[in-house]
């Protein structure tokens, strides 16, 4: 079972769905609908098709259809930018966030 948690969310409007995807952002799968601000945290378990998946593409669809997507790796953790940087630390937390 893997799991990742999001701590944080900027630049999408209310309410938003959450989807994994592979690398290409296709073979969406939708994880969550949130309806309140990150923070507090919140913690989603990927479908089993994506326990063996070295890498996963998170896509945010927001309640305007504003996209974004960030590709995470499944051994590293790390904030992604909305150009789809990503940023390795070893605090083992993910942010999804709007780079001003």
């Amino acid at each position: 079972m893997t799991q990742i948690e999001i701590t944080g969310v900027s630049g999408v409007t209310l309410p938003y769905n959450i989807y994994a995807c592979d690398v290409y952002g296709n073979q969406c799968v939708l994880l969550a609908s949130v309806n309140v601000s990150v923070p507090p945290a919140i913690s989603i378990v990927l479908p089993t098709e994506f326990n063996s998946a070295p890498a996963v593409g998170i896509k945010i669809i927001d309640s305007l259809g504003c996209e974004k997507f960030g590709i995470i790796y499944c051994d590293a953790k790390g904030k992604i930018y909305q150009d789809g940087e990503i940023f390795i630390f070893m605090d083992a937390n993910i942010y999804i966030f709007e780079n001003q």
